[in-house]
């Protein structure tokens, strides 16, 4: 949550109240026609908002930097304020900028709430190579009909508009663009993930054809083979029950990840679980409630998946690590963890990598790629647990500006609550940032008369004496 310093005065303090007279607003008592024309007004006023915050950001960025000041400052005390990524912030910057200092017929539209800030966006984006000049005559061509169009047909009328004037712009920005081409993964639901190529359209379309033509011979068996291998390619045939699209995205990653069919994934996941998930065996046979692992950073997964995935590494015969982690009574916060691990590097910053898998800055959903002191060394901070925190690299330079101020509100470590930090940017406003559970947003403390057995250390340690060594688990 973030507060600032208010004065009695000023337009913070009539915007709150209009945000307080809209929650009071009810739908009793209204007869369809005035809710839908409620509807219609409160779309106007998004609209007319986004114009209003477009230009105070383009004026808190454009003064800092007329003062040859870094903006990256108070770029990210916008993302703060607006309760979004720095990159989105970035984002918004750039279209405040472009419709206050050259879209003055867009930006007219967005403050009469005709279009949303999407459309006013999509009008930025779609001009974003033309020159100045360009761009003011695509936004006066647009004038007239912005307000009346879809968000594709809108997209192609400005493109249209910006090709008629300077061709020469759009075959650069084609060229251009073939820059940004990037892999990215993003968590998808039910332990499931997305994993983009962004590419020129020939060479991706050319990977798609050559991956469908082999899924298409994957059933052909070569008659010139000897009997005895026929039969056996047969019945490996129809063994294969996957549909084509489970095929075609097996086989595109183990193209990409270099690995054999049956070969396991060599690459280190963590996946993070209670001792009742792990073992159900050690508590009466029954799994618990709350039957689910975490992979950090990335969401939950079903306890029986992650039973099964250690049951495959361990008959695979992969390395399967397993790290003990402690935690406080509740079971919500991570408060130690074993370091039993012979070549184990580093455990103070895989403790935080664990605690922290996100940046740790509200609203940022970048990874928390970096760890550093919450109270700088020269300072007088600590190299510790509670003095920790992982950033991304971004926010991790940001908080080192003329302005910011950091430090922890609780340690985390002493059975007071979880660790929390203070976030102070240079125009006062305060954030506070709270590390998640160890098991993941939405974990709910287990009822205290859960079934438990007194020997439940001893057979988990007697199950670890003849488990591979690994890192898997962790409780």
């Amino acid at each position: 949550m973030g507060t600032g310093r208010e004065s009695s005065e000023g337009p913070q303090v009539r915007i709150r109240s209009v945000v307080s007279s809209l929650a009071a607003l009810s739908a009793e008592g209204l007869t369809e026609v005035e809710r839908v024309e409620a509807v219609a007004a409160l779309e106007s006023l998004k609209g007319a908002t986004a114009a209003a915050q477009a230009r105070l950001t383009a004026a808190a960025v454009v003064d800092r930097e007329q003062l040859g000041e870094d903006s990256r400052s108070v770029r990210a005390d916008l993302a703060l304020a607006r309760r979004c990524s720095p990159t989105l912030a970035d984002q918004h910057v750039g279209v405040a900028r472009a419709l206050v200092e050259e879209m003055p017929s867009t930006m007219a539209a967005l403050e009469r709430g005709e279009i949303s800030e999407r459309r006013a966006t999509i009008v930025v984006r779609e001009t974003a190579c033309l020159s100045r000049d360009h761009r003011a005559e695509v936004d006066r061509r647009l004038a007239d009909c912005i307000g009346s169009m879809g968000d594709k047909a809108l997209a192609a009328a400005a493109r249209r508009a910006g090709a008629a004037l300077d061709a020469e712009s759009l075959a650069e920005r084609n060229r251009r663009v073939v820059a940004s081409r990037r892999v990215s993964v993003r968590p998808a639901a039910d332990g499931m993930a997305w994993l983009s190529i962004l590419g020129p359209l020939k060479e991706v379309v050319g990977a798609h054809v050559a991956l469908t033509a082999e899924e298409g011979r994957r059933h052909v068996i070569d008659p010139d083979l000897p009997a005895d291998e026929w039969e056996a390619a047969a019945a490996a045939a129809r063994a294969d029950t996957r549909g084509k699209g489970a095929w075609l995205a097996d086989r595109a990653l183990q193209l990409i990840s270099g690995r054999a069919p049956d070969q396991p994934q060599p690459v280190e996941v963590h996946l993070v679980m209670t001792d009742r998930t792990l073992l159900p065996a050690a508590f009466g046979g029954t799994a618990p409630v709350d039957d689910v692992a975490v992979l950090p950073g990335w969401g939950p997964v079903p306890g029986c998946e992650a039973r099964a995935s250690v049951a495959d590494a361990l008959d695979s015969g992969a390395g399967v690590w397993l790290r003990r982690l402690f935690t406080d009574p509740s079971g919500r916060d991570l408060v130690g963890m074993d370091s039993t691990r012979r070549r184990f590097q580093g455990g103070l910053r895989r403790f935080l990598e664990l605690r922290d898998p996100a940046c740790r800055i509200p609203w940022c959903d970048a990874p928390a790629v970096q760890t550093d002191h919450t109270t700088a060394v020269h300072a007088g901070g600590a190299t510790s647990a509670a003095n920790g925190e992982g950033l991304c690299q971004r926010h991790n330079l940001v908080k080192e500006l003329n302005g910011w101020h950091v430090r922890v509100e609780s340690t985390g470590l002493d059975g007071t609550g979880p660790h929390g930090i203070r976030i102070q940017t240079p125009t006062g406003r305060v954030h506070d940032s709270t590390a998640p559970p160890i098991l993941g947003e939405g974990w709910v403390a287990p009822s205290a008369d859960l079934p438990t057995t007194d020997d439940v250390g001893e057979r988990f340690d007697d199950w670890l004496e003849h488990a591979h060594e690994g890192h898997f688990w962790a409780a």
